[in-house]
């Protein structure tokens, strides 16, 4: 077994309900760990019943996998941070449970790299094979009226303002520098919260197109608004952010960009 297949990695994985995806999703997670040693995958259940707690429950001998059930859903992020905290090893994966495409190359690819003082994304795409908007900037006046990086075209490492946590790897030692997840956001915008407060310390968060993934995306919301409903929580969840992070006329005319977004949604939708 090479150096590579040691992963020294914690898979922490937040769920809610999805029960058919999240089989499949821990199937082929296993499947593509079967050469791999040194890992652990967390599972922390907010669904309303622990009917995942059985096929979750099915696992190679040498795998460690761990499930707690919390029908109380205290949200996205006081999940992860539960996880987090009761992380075995020095590296730590956020996934969400509607990524896929892990295999052999992909662990040699996360096991290969150093994450001291980084955080890296990975390349996601929708189901169709065309790039999902992952990436980017954080929420700001600056982003809202000059044009975006086409992140498509990108093939080769960068430094980005934020990425989203269906995939994150960094290490625990990040986390007790930056903090945890900020449990004000319950679902949307703890990943810009989060990336703020990382770049603000002085960590790099980087965009790794080698490592490209599927990423299903919005299973547990569709399950329960519409897109419009789950458009306007988005928007909501940023000005939780601005509220936290800006002041003055910066903070004015980041509110009237949200109020406006707000609208926009109910015309559209």
């Amino acid at each position: 077994m090479n150096k590579y297949n040691e992963l020294n990695i914690s898979i922490c994985v937040v769920l809610y309900r999805s029960e058919e995806g999240t089989i499949r999703f821990h199937q082929e997670l296993l499947e593509s760990l079967r050469n791999c040693s040194n890992f652990e995958i967390r599972y922390y259940d907010n669904s309303p019943t622990d009917a995942l707690r059985k096929p979750l429950s099915t696992h190679q001998n040498d795998c460690a996998v761990s499930y707690f059930h919390d029908s109380r859903n205290l949200g996205f992020s006081y999940a992860n941070n539960v996880l987090i905290l009761n992380a075995r090893y020095k590296k730590i994966l956020l996934l969400n449970p509607d990524v896929y495409g892990f295999n052999a190359n992909v662990w040699e690819l996360i096991g290969s790299y150093s994450v001291s003082k980084r955080v890296i994304f990975a390349k996601l795409l929708n189901p169709d094979g065309s790039f999902q908007d992952c990436i980017g900037d954080i929420v700001s006046i600056r982003r809202a009226l000059v044009r975006r990086l086409d992140y498509s075209a990108v093939d080769s490492k960068i430094i980005i303002g934020m990425g989203i946590m269906a995939f994150m790897l960094t290490e625990k030692e990040v986390y007790a520098h930056v903090g945890l997840l900020d449990t004000d956001y319950s679902l949307y915008a703890e990943d810009m919260d989060w990336c703020y407060r990382a770049t603000q310390k002085g960590y790099e968060l980087i965009y790794e197109p080698t490592i490209t993934l599927t990423h299903t995306g919005g299973a547990s919301a569709k399950n329960r608004w519409s897109y419009g409903e789950s458009l306007r929580k988005k928007y909501a969840a940023e000005i939780v952010f601005v509220n936290k992070h800006t002041k003055g006329f910066y903070w004015v005319v980041m509110r009237t960009f949200s109020a406006l977004k707000i609208l926009k949604s109910y015309i559209r939708f």
